[in-house]
């Protein structure tokens, strides 16, 4: 139960839409100051497609793809304590519960170190 753990700790990661230095520009972008922009009677073109870049992972995909990573990683060190780990509006929200305040700080400087890299 959680009554049993002394320490806790939150982390909120944001997670990037887009990265302008790695991601090429969006198609609209490209074609130039001449091109005719998109509209929302232009039933191709959605308000999601408008924005992203197409070569770029949807960020529900690469906050998932995070989660599951922070999720094994929790089990691979053993991790002694309580996790939560769910996506948020602009990135994820890590939850810890454990009986070691070490063991809770350890586990999200691993997982800051993941957002960062």
């Amino acid at each position: 139960m959680w009554r049993n753990f002394t320490h806790c700790g939150v982390l909120y990661a944001h997670v990037p839409e887009v990265d302008p230095l790695a991601s090429p520009p969006a198609p609209r972008d490209a074609a130039g100051p001449t091109a005719e922009p998109a509209t929302a009677a232009d039933p191709d073109m959605s308000a999601e497609k408008r924005c992203a870049p197409a070569s770029r992972p949807p960020t529900s995909r690469r906050k998932n793809e995070l989660i599951d990573h922070i999720r094994s990683h929790a089990d691979a060190i053993g991790f002694p304590g309580e996790l939560g780990v769910s996506r948020a509006v602009n990135g994820i929200c890590l939850r810890v519960l454990t009986t070691r305040g070490n063991d809770a700080f350890d586990l999200i400087k691993d997982v800051s170190d993941f957002v960062v890299a």
